[in-house]
């Protein structure tokens, strides 16, 4: 075959592009068309010469016109990027969200998949319905459906949005009424939600729980964060667990919106009663039973049983609260996980990392330094202290716990550490030999302790002592608290009706947004939030400027007690110093711990990511961490009341 001649690319193109108009084109109206591109080239020479060939609209010396010469090659070196910090914090973060959302979406139950399975069950079972009347349910079950995704996809995208600006976050939907406590994760307020005319009830009272992201990643709390949301999620409908309304985060912090329990906590019970009688005890230990029981019928370990997080409803109930210890076991609530993401890739990328001044004298090498090589043991234990049960029932019956000293907190935990030799009943007020018998059983050492048999039988062929679970990977075993219900000091309790039961106590309030079972909100209870940004120590000249309309005495003492920073043992330790102060006026102890908490230095712990302790990439690591570490965290329950359905009247609702 000869050979054609060469020709430009761009005269080729447009000779090309006329051969389906040229009606005197080689090719036949019958033939079908050459896809080569050398057959193609060839033809166009037969009509180079035609006065019909359009013209070229390249301009000649354009830049990709063949035209202005010979083209170059480019030279492609050998290029390779080096990978920085910044690519590890955001490789895991990707890895992370991936794995744990497609864990959720192949591995947990569709909560709409329930939701219309029970639908069409409750239909089945309605013969009084004619098919017409079936047909609107359903149709008015699917317009709620919609409406709840769209606002749940609302709420992601705002918190995705809230990650660069600020102002965008969706905790601007609800307006704060009163803080109710305070802690060292962030603080908890009363909230109620803006108005929106879709909602069934709007204005809804709520309580949010507000973690700061940045204390929580300093101290490697990423998995226990996790877990508390995901069993939040998974308790919903409940009737012993404190519901979870939604949750979502923003740059600087997490949220969890919370049914408001008003009756308070049930520490605050205690503080006003002093001591409860017998039966009165009995009623709230079984309601603690039973909220601990169905913490583990969902197989996590609460892990912080104390007065402090049993919620009183607004019917006098408990519900238990407060899982930010809690651990179930899986990998996505495990620190190592987390860890080992980043560390893995530090390792296979070569990067160096040398952290603090402290770990550079302890050692050069990063694999000593992993904090997710530590003990499982220091994480789990093996089920539940069923101690702390008994040690609330002593507190319930004597109005202080079995190992309280006056000497302090010190010799607290030398009375803790030698219970076997400390431990006694007090004289008064008298309780029965039975109520005795449980809290000693209680109060004991694991081996020893009134249990489930199972843990027993887990413990007795457990042949490797590493392991916390049984065969079947289960931690704690549901319905596992048989032995304390029967036990003879709750002999014809009725464990299956305790909700139809009249508490000892309810709660006497006005309003949904009451707050008078909670403490007032002093902002002396507890530390400030910290600023991300260190402040400037305030010289003595500059303290007694502040202090200017105060006496000496006053403004001597405010330097010596920001002298050091505090955390918040200290803080107290200073507040009661100013209470035992007696030369100075009430109005002088207010400002004294105002000024305490505006200009002192608050003690911040060391991080315990070498990462985060590191002056070169902790700033980063931070930044990066704060919009990748909870992605995913977004959740929304269906609203209770619905929403507003458009061919019903205004206020009438879809009957779901």
């Amino acid at each position: 075959m000869p050979s054609s001649p060469s020709l430009p690319l761009g005269d080729a193109v447009s000779s090309i592009s006329s051969l389906g108009t040229d009606k005197s084109s080689v090719v036949g109206n019958n033939s079908t068309r050459k896809t080569s591109v050398d057959s193609r080239v060839s033809q166009s020479t037969s009509n180079k010469a035609s006065p019909k060939r359009r013209r070229s609209r390249r301009h000649p010396w354009s830049r990709s016109s063949p035209d202005a010469g010979t083209l170059q090659t480019i030279d492609e070196g050998l290029y390779q990027p080096q990978p920085t910090i910044l690519t590890v914090e955001k490789a895991a973060g990707a890895k992370v969200y991936l794995e744990t959302y497609f864990n959720n979406l192949l591995n947990k139950p569709n909560a709409r998949a329930a939701r219309q399975q029970y639908l069409e069950s409750q239909l089945y079972y309605s013969p009084h319905l004619d098919l017409d009347e079936k047909d609107v349910i359903r149709r008015s079950f699917y317009y709620q459906e919609t409406c709840h995704s769209r606002e749940t996809r609302v709420m992601t995208i705002k918190s995705l949005l809230s990650l660069d600006r600020q102002d965008l976050s969706y905790a601007e939907n609800y307006d704060c009424l009163k803080v109710l406590g305070r802690g060292s994760f962030g603080v908890v307020k009363l909230v109620r939600e803006k108005a929106s005319e879709a909602h069934a009830f709007p204005r809804q009272v709520y309580a949010m729980k507000i973690i700061r992201k940045s204390e929580m990643l300093r101290s490697c709390q990423e998995g226990h964060l996790r877990a508390e949301r995901d069993f939040l999620v998974a308790s919903e409908g409940s009737n012993w667990i404190v519901p979870l309304v939604a949750s979502f985060d923003d740059l600087t912090s997490l949220y969890l919106v919370m049914e408001y329990m008003p009756g308070g906590d049930f520490l605050g019970l205690l503080i006003r009663e002093n001591i409860l009688p017998e039966s009165v005890a009995r009623f709230y230990i079984a309601e603690m039973i039973l909220a601990v029981e169905e913490a583990h019928r969902l197989k996590f370990i609460h892990r912080d049983i104390k007065p402090d997080n049993f919620l009183i409803s607004a019917s006098g109930h408990l519900k238990i609260s407060d899982f930010g210890l809690a651990f179930d076991g899986h990998w996505s609530h495990d620190l190592s996980y987390y860890n080992c993401q980043r560390y893995s890739l530090l390792g296979r990328l070569g990067i160096r990392v040398d952290g603090d001044a402290e770990d550079r004298k302890k050692s050069a090498n990063i694999s000593s330094q992993i904090p997710w090589l530590q003990a499982m043991k220091e994480i789990l234990d093996r089920h539940e202290r069923k101690s702390s049960i008994g040690i609330i029932l002593y507190e319930c019956l004597y109005g202080h716990t079995p190992f309280f000293a006056d000497d302090g907190r010190k010799q607290t935990k030398s009375n803790i550490l030698d219970h076997k030799k400390i431990f006694s009943f007090p004289h008064r007020p008298l309780i029965s030999d039975k109520c005795k018998d449980l809290v000693y059983r209680l109060i004991q050492d694991k081996e020893l302790r009134l249990c489930s048999r199972r843990y027993q039988m887990k413990d007795r062929c457990q042949v490797d002592n590493r392991r916390y679970t049984d065969i079947f990977g289960r931690h704690v075993f549901p319905d596992d608290a048989e032995d304390i219900k029967s036990h003879r000091w709750f002999k014809n309790f009725p464990w299956d009706r305790v909700h139809a039961i009249n508490p000892p106590f309810v709660p006497h309030i006005t309003s949904l947004d009451d707050t008078h079972y909670f403490d007032e909100s002093d902002p002396f209870t507890e530390p400030m939030a910290s600023s991300e940004n260190e402040t400037v120590d305030p010289t003595p000249d500059h303290i007694r400027w502040v202090l200017r309309e105060c006496r000496p005495v006053v403004q001597n003492l405010a330097i010596e007690l920001i002298a050091t920073p505090y955390d918040s043992t200290r803080l107290r330790s200073a507040d009661r110093r100013i209470d035992r102060t007696f030369n100075i006026s009430p109005e002088e102890r207010k400002t004294l711990k105002t000024f305490i908490r505006m200009y002192g230095r608050k003690e911040r712990k060391r991080p315990r990511d070498i990462l985060l302790r590191d002056q070169s990439t902790k700033t980063l690591a931070l930044d990066v961490r704060k919009k990748t570490a909870f992605m995913g965290y977004g959740w929304r329950r269906m609203r209770p009341g619905g929403y507003i359905t458009p061919n019903l009247g205004k206020y009438e609702m879809a009957e779901l």
